[in-house]
């Protein structure tokens, strides 16, 4: 009986012990389960969380982006009306011309009639016209088949032609046309030509018979340069590529060793490019120009100036021509900037402010671009230190004064023997020495490749080196020091 009560005893205190676990478990389980929907809530609410932040900041991308289209309208808008309010003083100006009458309103009025496409589409019609006349065959002259420095069966003409590239301003390659009429071998007496055309339609292949005469008469290399045109680059571009070229030729860039002596050279627009390098190699501290070749220059761009101050009803047409050339090289203002992130609705109140002054786009200085002498030499503070020049131009030529102009400075100011000039009777006009059928062409390319011979490569270059601080100049006391006469 004993074992019996002892064996029940523990048989109770078992299944008490088994209903405790099984309360313990229960209610154990009970709080797993509420942990387990805690959890589970959680994870809802942070996936509800998460969702409301990914379409928050997804409406804030779309938000971003309405706004920056919005301020890309905004400032195309602003160009537009830039644009709109650059033709309103365009248009007040031409206005005011025709009211004016007399030969600005018949000017006007052909700037009115190029106003019917648009300044590339003119530019590349004018290449285009101009190539095909140049570069025609005229059968009809004596000189047409005559192409100096073409034919090896010639050798007193014989000359060698390259393409060449170099990197210019801007890290941009630069193309060069070399018409080696020297020494074959090693450096030989350089000239840099810049071709003309009102800096828009000229090309190497226009002017390379002038180049190709200028190396095969002179005997001395003469490099073209094809510096970058307008509308598609405007000032000053074409100024920049020349020194560019100007520099890269004193240097060696040729590849044959260093020049013993360097010159310019151009016409018309080209010839602006020569004077303006030489004002720019003075200043600079080199290269040393020891000759500047220019034909019928084109050295004022000022629309008020003599130049176009002095036009009559015959020169009409081509002052019209001229006027249309310096805009398309004219600078564009700079673009308006788009509005900093932290800019409010003020920006749309802003006056539109242009960098302008009658119409007219301002360079650095805050003065007309058209003053600055890289585009218009004559209006340098002095040329005292240019070397000696030769200028060729027709009697007839509507911009003959600007060569009378910078023949004259040059004589007061270097000493009458610093400038030779070689005035051609006309009719002629502008622009004759590129055209290979005329006889007043090869006698005006005949003096100047003299000269340059002279001056490059004759016994008074070395006198006209050992001479740089003197040469035609005045002195301090103001005593005029001149070179004896080169031609």
């Amino acid at each position: 009986n004993t074992n019996i009560s002892v064996y029940f005893c523990l048989l109770v205190q078992s299944v008490v012990f088994f209903l405790m676990a099984v309360v313990d478990v229960l209610a154990r389980k009970g709080y797993y389960d509420e942990l387990v929907h805690t959890f589970e809530s959680i994870r809802i609410k942070r996936s509800g969380v998460e969702k409301q932040i990914r379409e928050g900041y997804e409406e804030r991308l779309g938000i971003e982006a309405e706004i920056a289209a919005l301020k890309d309208r905004l400032l195309a808008l602003r160009k537009t009306m830039r644009n709109t309010q650059r033709t309103k003083l365009e248009n007040n100006r031409l206005l005011q011309d025709l009211e004016g009458g007399g030969i600005k309103a018949a000017i006007a009025l052909q700037m009115i009639k190029f106003g019917s496409m648009t300044v590339e589409g003119r530019a590349k019609q004018l290449r285009g016209t101009f190539r095909d006349d140049i570069l025609v065959d005229r059968p009809d002259s004596p000189h047409a088949r005559e192409q100096l420095g073409s034919s090896p069966s010639h050798k007193h003409t014989s000359i060698q032609v390259k393409d060449l590239l170099f990197k210019g301003p801007e890290k941009r390659k630069v193309r060069v046309r070399a018409y080696y009429g020297g020494a074959l071998e090693g450096p030989s007496p350089t000239l840099v030509y810049f071709h003309g055309e009102g800096y828009i339609m000229g090309d190497l292949d226009t002017h390379d018979w002038l180049c190709r005469s200028l190396a095969a008469m002179g005997r001395v290399t003469v490099v073209a340069v094809d510096y970058r045109r307008p509308p598609e680059t405007r000032f000053p571009g074409a100024f920049l590529d020349a020194y560019a070229a100007l520099r890269w030729v004193a240097a060696g860039g040729l590849g044959d060793g260093v020049p013993p002596t360097v010159g310019v050279a151009g016409d018309s627009s080209g010839a602006a490019l020569a004077a303006a390098c030489c004002l720019q190699a003075r200043d600079q501290d080199g290269p040393e120009v020891m000759v500047q070749l220019l034909f019928y220059p084109w050295l004022d761009l000022n629309p008020e100036g003599e130049t176009m101050q002095s036009a009559t009803i015959e020169t009409v047409e081509y002052m019209a021509e001229l006027d249309w050339q310096r805009r398309a090289y004219a600078p564009l203002p700079p673009e308006p900037e788009a509005p900093s992130s932290e800019a409010g609705l003020d920006w749309l109140n802003e006056p539109i402010e242009e960098a302008v002054e009658e119409g007219h786009p301002l360079g650095p200085d805050g003065n007309p671009w058209f003053e600055d002498w890289r585009a218009s030499p004559l209006a340098a503070e002095t040329f005292i230190d240019l070397p000696p020049a030769f200028v060729a131009y027709a009697e007839d030529d509507p911009l003959a004064q600007e060569a009378e102009r910078y023949c004259e400075r040059l004589r007061q100011e270097c000493g009458e023997d610093s400038v030779h000039t070689l005035c051609m009777q006309g009719p002629l006009s502008h622009g004759f020495m590129k055209y290979q059928h005329l006889p007043q062409a090869h006698a005006a390319v005949t003096a100047a490749a003299a000269f340059a011979a002279a001056a490059l490569r004759g016994p008074l270059a070395a006198t006209m080196r050992s001479m740089t601080t003197a040469k035609s100049r005045k002195s301090t006391t103001g005593q005029v020091v001149t070179l004896p006469s080169i031609a």
